[in-house]
């Protein structure tokens, strides 16, 4: 009795064994640690909820380098723009001359709208101010919005000419009072945009603040996980030979 209940704790201590070693864990179901298990499934959840969090923040930063993209495409239009009534403010110009300076401020306007059209990211367009919902970021594995969300919609600018307040009647006849007044116009434009763009860099900063702060919790959680639930393979191999020898 005694070497039948020896052998079948020799035989029960090998197959446990094998199959740590052919799994590379520990705990393969509840029996063998029920309370590390449990911790274990709730560091599995934190792993999995970062990993796609540092996704979103991916997916996040790039709509945001999309975004800037427009918008320093149109602070080139309205800084070239500037430059050209500058030019045409002098008085130095024919009507038909101010008329060719003028000709290009049109196109640059134009392009400026195209801009505004066209900056879209997965079907969002983010700079003509027909997006129809808060841009809010999901950054974090918690169901906490002020810990695991950030809202960028306030960084996103309506690009458009009528909503910069650019839209221009300037023509060869115009008057260096009328092209001056248009120049403010123009710089209250370009800082509108500068402070978008601006508080856009602020959120992008943050939003790589939270993925480097994810990334380092993501290997302590792994660390941990591991501690618990995989095998200690040296350990395991001596303990095959040890049952081995001892069902011999």
């Amino acid at each position: 009795l005694i070497a039948q209940r020896s052998l079948n704790g020799a035989n029960s201590g090998l197959q446990s064994a094998i199959k740590r070693l052919s799994t590379g864990y520990r705990v393969n179901q509840a029996g063998d640690d029920a309370a590390g298990l449990c911790v274990a499934q709730g560091l599995e959840t934190q792993i999995r909820g970062n990993k796609r969090a540092l996704l979103n923040i991916q997916d996040g930063l790039n709509m945001m380098y999309i975004a800037e993209g427009g918008m320093s495409g149109v602070t080139e239009d309205l800084q070239r723009i500037r430059e050209l009534c500058i030019q045409a403010a002098n008085g130095v110009y024919s009507e038909a001359q101010q008329q060719t300076l003028f000709n290009e401020v049109d196109e640059r306007l134009a392009d400026i709208d195209v801009i505004a059209n066209t900056t879209i990211f997965n079907g969002l367009n983010l700079a003509n101010g027909t997006i129809q919902k808060n841009v809010t970021l999901q950054t974090g594995c918690g169901s906490d919005s002020t810990n695991n969300s950030i809202d960028i919609t306030g960084a996103l600018t309506d690009l458009n000419v009528s909503a910069l307040g650019v839209e221009s009647t300037l023509n060869g006849q115009s008057t260096g009072d009328e092209i001056r007044a248009y120049i403010e116009k123009l710089d209250d434009a370009i800082n509108k945009i500068a402070e978008n763009r601006s508080m856009l860099g602020a959120f992008q900063n943050r939003l790589s603040s939270a993925s480097d702060n994810l990334t380092i919790m993501n290997e302590n959680y792994e660390q941990s996980k591991s501690q618990i639930m995989d095998a200690d393979m040296a350990e395991e191999s001596a303990n095959m030979v040890k049952y081995q020898v001892l069902q011999q």
